[in-house]
């Protein structure tokens, strides 16, 4: 079973309804999605697990077959790890898009290497097959 962790970045002010057409305002108050995820795992890195951040604010913790979801208001982010040496992925998010990190850990002797990759919704589907179930 693949799981998921969804976490929300910024709370969200939700627009009232009106007849009128949707205004910038409300366009840009749909939030963006970011979606981490793992693939290619190499038996050393299986039993690792790590807590994903945004601007130091924490979005959950991925393990191995698992996918983090969470939505934010537009605006740049840079996203982390826990893992020490990871480098951070800058998001300039706009509304209502869906972006999505391979997280990739490599194990060398006794380090471990980190890197956050930003890929098409294609390339996702083909690393991590289950991750369509997931969303």
């Amino acid at each position: 079973m693949f799981n998921k962790t969804i976490a929300l970045v910024f709370a969200l002010s939700a627009a009232a309804g009106s007849t009128q057409s949707a205004t910038a305002a409300e366009a840009s108050a749909v939030p963006a999605t970011i979606i981490v995820y793992r693939a290619d795992e190499a038996v050393k890195t299986k039993r690792l697990k790590l807590d994903i951040s945004a601007d130091n604010h924490n979005l959950g913790t991925l393990r191995a077959n698992n996918v983090v979801v969470a939505e934010g208001a537009a605006g740049q982010y840079t996203l982390g790890t826990s893992m020490a040496g990871t480098e951070p992925l800058t998001l300039d998010l706009k509304p209502g898009a869906t972006y999505y990190i391979h997280t990739d850990l490599k194990m060398r002797g006794s380090r471990i290497y980190v890197s956050l990759h930003e890929v098409s919704a294609q390339v996702a589907r083909v690393q991590q097959p289950a991750l369509e179930g997931a969303i």
